[in-house]
């Protein structure tokens, strides 16, 4: 609800953002992070026995995604494959076999967009899952049928693990200096502040000496600390059976690429802010050099970069399923280095495996 009341944006806080530096703005939260919030509260509603309201979160996750849409443009994070494949899997659970086809088939189309934007392939399981709905459906569209039928031996339970592994990148602050020409300030009298602010912010990557450097603007932008952690799978153990997790949803790439599709706009922005900047420090040295001075100083303490974010968020979240027989079982998780080395053991005791239901368990691995 915060979120949604912050997505009103300020326009008294705009305005000072586009004199000072975008963090004076309240945070709101990037796209995937408010989305990230319905599969926690999902989860939250299936453990407190309360399927359908699980369900209501995973709708409300990719209609929130269309909104954003809406106002913010295209992006390429418009579509979470992981929300469409839990909401998949709650919906096979609960027996709604009709939206489950739908949902691993939406999970499906937005898995291709991920494999293309984000490198995040389809978990190996959906495709087998979506055909066993279609089977089970057999071409007719039902409402509901046996919650306990999508299991073989129909005797058997499922248990569905979502293992959160590490920290999503942390945003830092990079500062860059672009050059100022004598011709800028010339062309800053005749054309808009926006227009010559995209031409300075092209020089960060080629520089064109177009006259002589007159002053050079430094201004602070956010990056992402590409730390991955040194989890690479989660092998699952329950007496003799055992199996490991699969990459579904990765928070470190869908960041770095919602960063990259905006930085251009980022850029230009903060250019163009510091260069007004600079302009009214200039006009005030003219007038008085101890005046310019202040302005300047307050100038350089005002540009930072807005490096707010959910740090607590998961680098990526992966899968694992696993056929048990009913009972209570004790399930051993192990995180795996990339070299196949154990870096630590957690063992979940007591939980419960219903014939042909599904159990659906979650846990942090943060190394």
């Amino acid at each position: 609800k915060h979120a949604n009341e912050l997505y009103t944006k300020s326009v008294t806080r705009q305005a000072v953002a586009l004199i000072t530096n975008d963090a004076i703005k309240k945070y709101r939260g990037e796209s995937f992070e408010l989305v990230a919030i319905h599969y926690y509260r999902a989860l939250n509603y299936w453990y407190l026995g309360q399927p359908e309201d699980a369900l209501v979160e995973c709708r409300k996750a990719n209609l929130k995604l269309a909104q954003y849409a809406i106002h913010n443009g295209e992006t390429s994070y418009k579509n979470d494959a992981f929300i469409h494949y839990i909401t998949g899997l709650f919906y096979e659970a609960t027996g709604e076999y009709n939206d489950a086809y739908i949902s691993y088939q939406h999970a499906q189309d937005a898995y291709e967009h991920y494999a293309s934007e984000f490198q995040i392939p389809a978990p190996q399981t959906l495709e087998s899952d979506l055909q066993r709905v279609s089977e089970s459906l057999n071409g007719v569209q039902l409402v509901s049928l046996d919650p306990t039928a999508f299991l073989a031996p129909a005797s058997d339970g499922e248990l569905v693990i979502f293992s959160e592994v590490g920290f999503v990148p942390r945003k830092l602050e990079e500062e860059i200096d672009l050059p100022i020409y004598d011709n800028d300030i010339k062309r800053s009298k005749k054309i808009k502040t926006s227009v010559l602010a995209k031409d300075i912010s092209d020089r960060r990557h080629r520089v064109r000496h177009v006259g002589n450097v007159e002053y050079w603007l430094q201004v602070a932008l956010p990056k992402y600390d590409a730390t991955p952690p040194q989890t690479n799978t989660v092998y699952i153990r329950s007496g003799e059976h055992n199996g490991q997790t699969t990459l579904a949803q990765n928070y470190a790439s869908i960041a770095q690429t919602s960063l990259n599709h905006h930085y251009p706009g980022i850029l230009a922005k903060t250019t163009a802010r510091a260069f007004v900047k600079y302009l009214a420090y200039r006009k005030a040295k003219k007038e008085n050099k101890v005046l310019g001075f202040l302005t300047n100083l307050l100038n350089v303490s005002t540009e930072i970069a807005d490096t707010r974010s959910w740090v607590s968020l998961p680098h990526n979240i992966q899968i694992g399923r696993l056929a048990l027989t009913p009972g209570t079982h004790t399930v051993t998780l192990e995180a795996r280095d990339i070299n196949g080395n154990v870096i630590e053991t957690k063992t979940i005791e007591n939980v419960e495996i219903n014939p042909g239901q599904r159990t659906f368990i979650s846990h942090r691995f943060y190394r």
